[in-house]
């Protein structure tokens, strides 16, 4: 051990005494120390105008709106190694002081560990400018990230020490310190880019992937520690350590070609066997050092994933022809697959597969263009592979397709099919900037394979609300619009219609939705509705004033009625008849979804003209506010309102009336041994198809949100998945813009200067002596 300490010692004294070493430490104090002033003069300058700020260690120095700091430092790492590497070995092979060495009484493997801890020791000092940055940073951000930093940081180191590892090898091959560089920028360039080369040939995909070194700090970096990473790290350390120390025995040794390339062989493969087996899911160990646990899965998804009791397998279907083919191409496998890596980190038995065909679909922009009308949907599609350097025979054709699995009901769109022994269901993507499904739609997803997917039985007919409409008054989007992210369909729910002059009122569903009847029940129908509300269903309605008469039996059986008119309310460039409705404190019991509306002064649920419901005979219903409107510029209008009035004045001689009005109540009672519960909603318009896609620049908009904690509240908090959100705590920086300015001076003047000063100090003193 003396002796490896000895060579590191005069190792990294050669390094200091090179003016190479001192170029290097100065360039990379100058380009990050810039890199890092620029972020922490940006966000001091937010504070100054009065903008908000968050989540500001990971915008300064991890991912943010743009590369943080160490993000940076990782792309361009592999820049500075090479020169520092070059004459680790090479100087000793042109002067002949290699034999020397070899020739003492000092083995091969102490000369190698020498030399490569005195590196190691260089970039320690190196690294202790982003420790300085660290610090800086931790000093004027409260409630600093410093685990997760400081993680980040041995994940970069760890990759110098690749880098690193890699350069002395190839410093080992030449006697020449310019070629020993040359070629290790040439061998490092190519490692780092090489994790986005050849990606659509499967075999190459996974050598590329596996060689591609600077990517593995990437979790490190963004707070997730995985075993595999730290031992991909150690195994290509001691990978090139290794075939630095055989280069330089098998000079000296002996032994036929045949044996030197079995040995080489030997220790490549059980080197790769070792980073293999470490990188299984059943091997990798995880350790999020987030303060907050930002990147593992909720506790609720955690514990649902973990409800799962055989493997899952995810079969995703990708359609050439489909506008987002590109998601779910070869050449991103690797990048879609990590999508799913927090679930096959608490599944490790997990199977996902890719299955490419080509088929009809809606792509408008590319089967109506002039190249592409009225040719084949094979000639298409021969177009569009020639176009991309695909090979046709890579994907089935619409037959093939077809045999293993009909995707016509989910337009031939990219679906994922999740399947766990004999249930399957479907992933999929959403018409949206996002575009992927989030947590609550995957854990959603996997509880449906668990215990199925609560049914909401909507009443058919007599011209109410439809679930398959897709016109303005229709409720498709809400309901069973596969592209919509909030749709009930893509959250746990079965929605169907029912026919009630025909068909019975299952016994097993969540709720019944009666949604704004424009005709008479028939008597056959109301009968149903009281029968299944005397045993203890559940029940949803929605009703608009105008319309009550078409649900005065209903509305009679429960003792509740609207006041004669509607609300209005005076807004600033909106129509009197939008109305803005809070969350009732007593809606707080109905689940965390109206929990947190209560606790949200921002929830605002758009209705327009809404009714106002009053109690009209005593029953044994419990009746509590879910919805009320407060606000001091709304009342009660008793006469009819003109809907494209933007302001209306309050007329006490007409009847209006100021009030806080409960425009959604609900019902509860208790029906043998479970909890009966009913809610009524004086807007119909609200979730509607042409109200979910209206942007209101002067108000945000719940109405999800409403819609989603009732459902919420008649499937006891089963569906829909609620993650609550993690909201950071390092938003507020105490540094001025005159204390940013002063840290660019000293990181970017200052420091560079004493260190050149330093630099020269010691080359001097070196050449005197």
């Amino acid at each position: 051990m003396r002796v490896i300490l000895r060579i590191a010692r005069l190792e990294l004294a050669s390094l200091f005494f090179s003016p190479i070493a001192w170029l290097v430490f100065l360039v990379f104090a100058v380009q990050f120390g810039i890199s890092f002033v620029t972020k922490l003069e940006l966000y001091a300058s937010y504070k100054a105008l009065g903008y908000n700020t968050v989540n500001l260690t990971d915008y300064i120095f991890t991912h943010g709106q743009t590369p943080g700091l160490f993000l940076t430092v990782q792309s361009q790492l592999y820049l500075f190694v090479p020169l520092l590497t070059m004459g680790l070995i090479s100087r000793e092979l042109h002067s002949g002081s290699i034999k020397l060495l070899q020739s003492s009484p000092i083995s091969t493997l102490e000369i190698i560990l020498g030399k490569y801890l005195g590196i190691m020791v260089y970039g320690l000092l190196l690294f202790s400018l982003l420790f300085v940055f660290i610090i800086c940073g931790g000093a004027v951000i409260p409630n600093f990230e410093w685990t997760w930093m400081f993680t980040a940081l041995v994940g970069l180191f760890l990759l110098f020490g690749a880098y690193a590892a890699i350069g002395l090898f190839l410093s080992s091959l030449t006697s020449y310190q310019v070629v020993a560089a040359i070629s290790t920028l040439v061998l490092l360039t190519f490692l780092h880019y090489i994790g986005g080369l050849w990606q659509d040939v499967d075999f190459v995909r996974h050598i590329a992937y596996f060689f591609s070194v600077s990517g593995k700090a990437d979790s490190m970096i963004g707070g997730l520690v995985r075993s595999k990473d730290i031992i991909y790290f150690l195994v290509v350390i001691s990978l090139f350590l290794g075939l630095t120390i055989l280069k330089m025995e098998m000079a000296r040794s002996s032994k036929n070609i045949g044996q030197k390339i079995a040995i080489y062989t030997g220790f490549v493969v059980a080197l790769v066997c070792i980073g293999y087996v470490a990188s299984l899911p059943r091997m990798t160990f995880y350790n999020d050092v987030t303060s907050q646990g930002t990147r593992t899965l909720s506790k609720t998804g955690i514990a649902i994933v973990k409800k799962m009791e055989q493997p899952l397998k995810i079969t995703t279907y990708v359609n050439l022809l489909d506008p987002d083919y590109n998601i779910g191409a070869k050449k991103q496998r690797n990048a879609d697959m990590s999508r799913f890596e927090q679930y096959q980190r608490f599944l490790p038995d997990m199977e996902m597969e890719y299955v490419y065909y080509y088929d009809t679909c809606e792509n408008k922009s590319l089967f109506e263009n002039k190249i592409n009308k009225g040719l084949s949907l094979e000639q298409v599609a021969n177009n569009v592979v020639e176009t991309y350097k695909l090979n046709i025979n890579d994907f089935l054709t619409p037959a093939e397709i077809r045999k293993k699995i009909d995707l016509s009901a989910e337009g031939n769109r990219m679906v994922r099919v999740l399947e766990s022994g004999d249930k399957k269901t479907y992933l999929r993507l959403y018409n949206d900037f996002f575009k992927h499904p989030g947590e609550p739609n995957i854990v959603a997803a996997l509880k449906r394979l668990q215990i199925g997917g609560a049914k909401i039985a909507f009443v058919g007919g007599y011209d109410m609300r439809a679930i398959d409409n897709n016109t303005e008054r229709g409720y498709r989007q809400a309901t069973n619009d596969i592209t919509q992210r909030n749709s009930l369909v893509n959250n746990g729910f079965d929605s169907f219609t029912l026919a009630l002059d025909n068909d019975e009122i299952p016994a097993d569903i969540s709720t019944l939705v009666i949604a704004d009847p424009r005709q008479h029940l028939s008597a056959v129908a109301i009968g149903k509705i009281k029968s299944y509300l005397d045993k203890g269903g559940n029940m949803l309605v929605f009703a608009e004033p105008e319309q009550k008469a078409y649900l005065e039996p209903v509305l009679s059986y429960l003792g509740v009625d609207f006041e004669e008119g509607a609300m209005v309310q005076n807004n600033v460039e909106i129509a009197a008849n939008v109305v803005y409705a809070r969350a009732a404190k007593e809606s707080s019991k109905m689940g965390e979804i109206m929990a947190s509306a209560v606790k949200d002064s921002v929830f605002k649920t758009v209705f327009l003209s809404p009714g106002v419901f009053k109690t009209v005979s005593k029953s044994d219903f419990d009746v509590f506010p879910i919805l009320q409107v407060k606000e001091k510029n709304a009342w009660l209008k008793r006469t009819k309102l003109d809907s494209d009035s933007l302001r209306v004045s309050y007329a006490t001689e007409n009847g209006d009336r100021a009030m806080v009005a409960d425009v959604a109540i609900g019902l509860t009672r208790t029906v043998g041994d479970r909890e009966q519960r009913i809610a009524l909603v004086s807007d119909a318009d609200f979730i509607s198809n042409i109200e979910l896609g209206t942007f209101r620049k002067t108000t945000g908009n719940s109405n999800t949100q409403f819609y989603s904690g009732l459902y919420e509240w008649f499937t006891s908090s089963t569906y829909p998945i609620m993650i609550e959100p993690i909201l950071p705590v390092d938003n507020e920086i105490t540094l001025t813009t005159k204390g940013a300015s002063a840290m660019r001076v000293v990181f970017v003047y200052v420091f560079p200067i004493l260190l050149l000063l330093l630099g020269g100090l010691v080359l001097t003193l070196r050449k005197r002596k």
